[in-house]
């Protein structure tokens, strides 16, 4: 539980939904076949007052022109027996809007969840949900690890979802948060955790993390670093033939936890077990550096440059044979990309940001 403390969200807004029959009427939840009305969003019929009658639920926002971000959300509840209506002021915007209903509460009636994606960098999402008693609505809190810190809250979720555990029409809340590294894109992995409602609040059921698998960037033309300190031009052979694969923060190199930043440029193989490394670059802080260049110790690389500015020092290392035999098909093609360490000074740019 020890990444709790350090997570970024990302949110995709997806809304999974199903139905809950419970004593002969039904919980309507599935937003792929609510219908969008003239005047609403989206339309859901679903008992959400608990007098197993079905309501009519209808979202409602202010569109905006040639755009998918709506204003002003608004959810109109019609009580399928009295046939009085209500509105429900979400008090948010977003892109792309969805509406659901489930029973989180496990009261025999739906609670309605509305989520919309804010559409920033950060990819981040809105989620509301409401349980509707006496004819009014009281808001849910929603779960989160923390909430007297900033970034945990349940509105900030890499993805916060309804899952149906049992498959008894009772709901959990699903909850994906993400971890990063020194910059917003730098995914590390994401924490994916489950809620359950407990009389007042949301309880921790479980908690796991999953690795992020960063797909390697083809090599074209230069590569410039993602915190724009270097740019490395590589022979014309690399096109398409070099994959990058660029680290950053103390999780960079497992083996070296003083490395700032490592950048590995390999061989992009037919198959991945024969991709084989051709420069790797790593970044130190230069009292670091110089602990870690111990003459009486291997060494770790070559310094090929240093950025007086940020008292950051580049150190290059270098396959010292081809991996692959000569005469071989992988061979013919690794050898040819291989550089010398003058090629790779000449390669190497400090960039001033």
């Amino acid at each position: 539980m020890k990444h709790m403390k350090h997570l970024n969200k990302l949110v995709t807004g997806t809304v999974l939904t199903s139905a809950l029959f419970t004593g002969g009427y039904a919980i309507t939840a599935d937003a792929n076949n609510t219908t969008a009305t003239p005047k609403g969003l989206q339309e859901i019929t679903a008992d959400v007052t608990g007098d197993k009658t079905v309501d009519t639920v209808v979202l409602y926002g202010k569109k905006e022109k040639n755009s998918p971000y709506v204003k002003d959300l608004t959810i109109k509840v019609t009580d399928g027996k009295t046939k009085k209506s209500f509105n429900i002021d979400v008090k948010d915007n977003g892109y792309e809007p969805k509406l659901s209903v489930q029973d989180f509460t496990y009261d025999k009636k739906g609670e309605i969840m509305v989520t919309a994606s804010t559409g920033g960098s950060g990819g981040y999402t809105t989620n509301h949900i409401y349980t509707i008693k006496d004819g009014k609505a009281k808001e849910l809190s929603l779960p989160g690890l923390d909430k007297n810190k900033a970034g945990v809250v349940g509105a900030d979720f890499v993805e916060l979802k309804p899952i149906d555990l049992n498959k008894n029409g009772l709901y959990v809340l699903e909850g994906t948060e993400r971890l990063t590294g020194d910059y917003n894109a730098d995914v590390r992995g994401y924490l994916k955790s489950k809620w359950k409602w407990n009389q007042s609040k949301w309880e921790l059921m479980s908690a796991h993390f999953e690795p992020a698998v960063t797909p390697l960037e083809v090599y074209h033309d230069t590569f410039k670093s993602q915190d724009s300190a270097f740019a490395f031009k590589g022979p014309k052979s690399w096109n398409g033939n070099i994959l990058v694969e660029e680290k950053t923060g103390p999780h960079a190199d497992e083996f070296l936890p003083e490395a700032k930043s490592v950048t590995r440029f390999i061989f992009n193989a037919d198959k991945a077990e024969d991709r084989a490394t051709a420069v790797v670059i790593t970044a130190f802080d230069l009292n670091d550096w110089k602990k870690l260049n111990n003459p009486d110790e291997p060494p770790i690389g070559v310094e090929i440059a240093r950025n007086q500015a940020t008292n950051t020092v580049y150190v290059v290392s270098l396959p010292q044979d081809s991996v692959f035999d000569p005469a071989s098909k992988e061979g013919k093609k690794f050898i040819p990309l291989m550089m010398s360490l003058d090629q790779v000074k000449q390669a190497f740019t400090l960039v001033k940001r």
